[in-house]
């Protein structure tokens, strides 16, 4: 009976042992793919990054570079809201009360409507 613990153990455990290699040998296996399929990717981009055209695509967008007689033009977007003080101009117009139809009348028959003060 001993002998038969005995054969078992030498014989079985090393027998696991390839299993679990193999399956280990199997998982390197599909991650040596994916990196191969990486690198064919990196390859072709590094191809692409030595054409003329995207050297120029590339310094145009990062860079803004253009052209000799080319005229550039760089949109600003803000988050802040517009100051209304801004669209009159500049000025920091005062908006004066209404006083009614007949201050309103009566501005417009002396002509004050028209003048600044």
């Amino acid at each position: 009976m001993l002998g038969i613990v005995l054969v078992a153990a030498v014989d079985v455990f090393p027998i696991r042992q390839l299993v679990a290699l193999n399956g280990e040998a199997a998982d390197l296996r599909l991650q040596l793919a994916d990196i191969q399929e990486q690198n064919a990717q990196l390859e072709r981009e590094v191809e692409l990054l030595h054409s003329p055209t995207e050297i120029e695509r590339i310094a145009r967008a990062d860079f803004g570079y253009v052209n000799p007689g080319e005229t550039s033009y760089v949109v600003i977007m803000s988050d802040e809201p517009r100051d209304p003080e801004l669209s009159q101009g500049g000025s920091n117009a005062v908006v004066p009360e209404s006083g009614g139809f007949w201050e309103a009348l009566w501005d417009f028959l002396t002509g004050r409507d028209m003048s600044n003060g």
